[in-house]
């Protein structure tokens, strides 16, 4: 079994703001409330005691935790902030490493890498609608991903539609 996390980028300058999409970046507003104490340091406190009470123990207790994201610029940064958060509550993870699959919102390709990854625990930064289907198909819930929103799923080796356990979300920062 591996714990994937699931993780919508912090909110983004507005289309025209950017060249390209994939140049957008954060707001400053949007960056700020992913590193508030009531940002990811929340998220992640709150995700790591949602997998204590399960049995799961400590985040990182199956070896350092690998933090993917999609190349977008909004992602990256946000990304930066999860590594940041997460290194704050004294997890081990990961410097972010790009993953197409999450850019491109290519299902098959993202889960077949999460089978692959040597880590127990996934966390990985993109967008929406990809997000939100993703958490649908493999736990067979509606979520609402809003900028900064964070999924904890347990994922089993056999990856089924609706196979995979909800264990919390989190609906993301104010910002």
């Amino acid at each position: 079994m591996k714990q994937l996390i699931l993780i919508r980028h912090g909110k983004p300058e507005p289309p025209e703001a950017a060249a390209t999409d994939a140049l957008r970046a954060l707001t400053p507003e949007g960056r700020a409330a992913l590193a508030a104490p009531t940002g990811f340091p929340a998220t992640f406190a709150q995700l790591a005691a949602a997998a204590d009470a399960c049995g799961l123990g400590a985040l990182d207790a199956a070896g350092p935790i690998a933090l993917w994201t999609s190349p977008a610029d909004r992602a990256r940064a946000t990304a930066e902030e999860a590594h940041r958060a997460l290194e704050g509550l004294g997890v081990a993870a990961g410097a972010p490493q790009d993953c197409e699959a999450l850019w491109e919102q290519d299902d098959v390709a993202f889960l077949d890498g999460v089978a692959a990854a040597g880590a127990q625990t996934v966390v990985a930064c993109g967008h929406i609608p990809f997000m939100n289907r993703l958490t649908a198909w493999l736990t067979g819930e509606d979520v609402s991903f809003n900028p900064g929103a964070a999924a904890l799923v347990l994922v089993p080796d056999v990856v089924m539609p609706g196979a995979c356990a909800l264990i919390s979300f989190v609906p993301g920062p104010a910002a």
